[in-house]
């Protein structure tokens, strides 16, 4: 066989050998963020994952969900945070501070 075919065909072996392995990380990924929801003190509900992603990155959930705050107070955190280095967007900015204030409002009770 020439030379060229066969070095043709080598490049895709490696990506063969490895799906394998990419689809166990993937689903190894989905298993631990289905853990981490779980296990989450925070409440289920609309963008509860999206202040998961985003406060864990620094702390432990327990120190968010124990927070009882109104607007003024969750934007003032939600902005420190940004301010600290949070990759945080305008959009999710939005967001987050609604999920807080709907589910760890001050009026909510623990």
């Amino acid at each position: 066989m020439p030379s060229g075919l066969r070095w043709a065909r080598r490049p895709a072996w490696p990506l063969l050998v490895g799906l394998p392995a990419a689809a166990f990380a993937l689903a190894s990924l989905a298993h631990s963020v289905g853990n981490l929801q779980a296990a989450s003190p925070l409440p289920r509900g609309k963008d509860v994952d999206l202040v998961i992603g985003r406060c864990i990155i620094c702390h432990d959930l327990a120190l968010v969900a124990q927070q009882r705050q109104d607007r003024p107070g969750w934007t003032e955190i939600v902005d420190r945070m940004i301010t600290w280095g949070a990759p945080i967007t305008p959009d999710e900015r939005r967001l987050i501070i609604e999920y807080l204030l709907r589910h760890l409002g001050r009026s909510q009770t623990p």
